[in-house]
């Protein structure tokens, strides 16, 4: 643990830099030990539907993952692992696990003049329903008199956790950091909260807190209060500070943190767009350009311990609320910045910010973003920069696109150049549809080479579509400017809507691209999100097989995009509940009556009502807005807008079940 200094005027500076290099020292020591590098051996790190792995490499070295569920005769060969020279170690991460399963792994060392090596490893991972001992209602903790929680040594076991139910809502005042605190708490579920309220956030972990989970959960006006703007734009509260990193659940050097099915949404801040008009305080009416976004997130997380997962989450801002980021790290320059190491983000929606959709800056260990469903936001995932690698961002889709004031930056931004770039992010199987850049370098750090970036991209469908505000710009679908040669990028789908032929256009090192398809996807129907490729499209069978990411395709080869042509319809993003609608993007005009239909498949009987953020209430009518439902149901939801605003009538409408499971729907004038 760090001491507290009383620092000298004159000293200051070198004591500060002394702790933050002594800090970072450890930081990495503890990683080390942690991975084994000192010894030969596979250090294995489980989650739900994955598993991170790392092995002590030496230079020259060939090393061969395979992995099968232990009991089982064949082996499945793995994606090849990233290599670290600087740390002599080979690391990389399995995907598409079955939760609770035993799986082997076995990882197999050669070189010239070196006998080979077998290394061999069992591990189980994670199960959604751990044994629970003791069950406690929140009502039973003692609040302040503000409202605020905090609770600290509160301890379960691996194989007795504690559940704490949510029978009456948190609901904390506005001098409290956070509506919820944890310290020191181990193997604890919190589930079906309503938190509401906290200075900064509205639930807060901190150090010394492992395998805690947040389940069906319900987050919403946390934060500071808005009450002016400086003259570059910035929110600043009434203390005068800007308002930004206000977290509806805020991660800090917590490990093995689970968020699952909760609905954040409405914070009180707002967020300033890239460019736009002051709107309060002395300034306004002013313009201003170019000022980084600030305010709050859905989930922020400062130096995660490793294991976070955010699966199946609503991650929603809305038109006059946006987010900065809907998930943001700290510290991105990093190896220990952002979400670290040994992270999955799956199956959410992240949605209504002012910047990126989720910010991975900063280790970039292992970690693996799939089966999302990302937009309007200005860019969708920022990789910039990778300081360790390798992350996996496969099966997403990132759409249509726009901040507040309908600006469209960079799907994919990269960046770091030579002094931030080490580590490698793997594009797998994602559709980009995308009004402005596709995968891009644009900078971080002050480099000469600062939009350097080392990327392998496979299978990925990146189509650039005329972008209303700017429509004479040309943005690439790839644009790597340093044509970096460890970048390597073939068999995408690349349209480019400003070309002829809608060929897409890149910029590359030599050779990128070989097997690329040019030209323009055609979807089930893009205006209704129903983004399969239509039968007969020259992206089905087209793609690369990848080991452990493309297995159980259909027809010849993998697909390109995110969805498998032939396979059963799916919920939009990828959730394990037997239901769909019939359209994900409605644009719905004025004095115009529309409807949606939700399909019910194997589901047990329960309830489900139609959410919305609050500045979506004076302006839409959605019925029936609250029901029962059952399997085989077909539930028909009737739209129009009852009412006239200020603001642009966009926003995201959940049909969402008593277990938290929704179907997201973006409604957009």
């Amino acid at each position: 643990m760090m001491k507290q200094y009383i620092l000298q005027t004159g000293c200051t500076l070198l004591l500060l830099l002394c702790l933050s290099v002594t800090l970072q020292a450890e930081m990495t020591k503890l990683c080390r030990i942690e991975r084994g590098e000192d010894r030969l051996d596979c250090v294995v790190e489980p989650t739900f539907e994955s598993c991170s792995y790392y092995v002590p490499c030496g230079r020259d070295t060939e090393c061969k993952v395979s992995y099968r569920k232990s009991g089982a005769l064949d082996w499945n060969e793995a994606f090849a692992p990233y290599y670290d020279d600087s740390l002599q170690e080979c690391r990389g991460s399995l995907v598409r696990l079955l939760e609770n399963t035993s799986y082997d792994i076995k990882i197999q060392l050669s070189g010239k003049g070196r006998k080979t090596q077998t290394l061999n490893k069992t591990f189980t991972t994670w199960t959604s329903t751990p044994v629970v001992k003791k069950t406690i209602p929140i009502s039973q903790f003692k609040t302040d008199a503000d409202g605020t929680l905090s609770i600290t040594g509160l301890k379960g076991t691996a194989d007795g956790w504690i559940k704490i139910v949510g029978d009456v809502p948190v609901r904390g005042g506005d001098t409290k950091e956070a509506a919820l605190n944890l310290n020191d708490c181990q193997y604890l579920i919190f589930e079906n909260l309503l938190v509401s309220g906290g200075f900064r956030h509205g639930i807060k972990t901190n150090e010394r807190v492992e395998n805690v989970r947040f389940v069906n959960c319900e987050v919403t006006q946390w934060g500071r209060k808005s009450v002016r703007q400086n003259k570059d734009g910035h929110y600043l509260d009434r203390d005068g500070k800007m308002i930004n990193n206000d977290g509806g659940i805020t991660v800090y050097r917590s490990k093995n943190v689970v968020i699952e099915r909760c609905y954040i949404h409405d914070p009180v801040g707002y967020t300033n767009p890239w460019n736009g008009v002051i709107e309060l305080g002395e300034f306004k009416g002013r313009k201003y350009t170019f000022t980084h976004p600030q305010g709050p997130n859905a989930v922020y997380v400062m130096q995660a311990g490793g294991g976070l997962v955010l699966r199946y989450n609503d991650f929603i801002g809305s038109q006059t609320h946006r987010y900065n980021d809907p998930v943001e790290g700290w510290e991105n320059r990093s190896e220990i910045g952002g979400l670290a190491k040994d992270a999955d983000v799956y199956g959410n929606v992240m949605a209504f910010g002012q910047d990126d959709a989720i910010e991975l800056d900063g280790g970039q260990c292992n970690i693996r973003i799939f089966d999302n469903r990302m937009e309007q936001t200005y860019c969708g995932i920022s990789t910039a920069p990778n300081r360790k690698g390798p992350s996996y961002i496969f099966n997403n889709v990132i759409w249509n696109q726009g901040n507040s004031m309908g600006f469209v930056g960079n799907a994919i931004k990269n960046g770091g150049g030579d002094t931030f770039t080490q580590g490698m992010q793997y594009l797998i199987n994602n559709t980009i549809i995308h009004a402005g850049g596709g995968m891009a370098g644009v900078g971080y750090g002050k480099d000469v080479n600062r939009e350097l970036f080392n990327a392998y991209l496979r299978n990925n469908i990146i189509y650039s579509l005329i972008e209303v505000n700017n429509p004479v710009r040309k943005g690439y679908n790839i644009y790597d400017p340093h044509l970096n040669p460890l970048c390597d990028f073939d068999y995408d789908f690349l349209g480019n809507m400003y070309e002829p032929q809608q060929k897409g256009k890149i910029v590359a090192v030599n050779g990128s691209e070989r097997h690329a398809i040019y030209g323009a996807p055609e979807f089930v129907d893009l205006e209704r999100g129903l983004l399969t490729l239509k039968k007969g499209d020259k992206g089905i069978d087209k793609g690369s097989k990848i080991f452990n990411f493309t297995d159980g395709y259909r027809g010849k080869a993998p697909d390109m995009g995110a969805f498998e042509y032939g396979n059963p319809e799916r919920l939009f993003p990828r959730r394990p509940v037997d239901m769909t609608a019939d359209r994900y993007l409605m644009r719905l005009s004025e004095k115009k009556t529309e409807t949606i239909t939700v399909k019910i498949g194997n589901i047990e009987p329960c309830g489900f009502l139609v959410r919305m953020s609050e500045d979506m209430k004076p302006w839409l009518n959605v019925s029936p807005s609250t029901g029962e439902i059952k399997s085989g149901d077909i539930i028909t939801l009737t739209l129009k807008v009852t009412g006239d605003v200020k603001y642009k009538k966009n926003g995201m409408i959940l049909f969402r079940l008593d277990n938290g499971f929704s179907i997201p729907i973006t409604i957009m004038e």
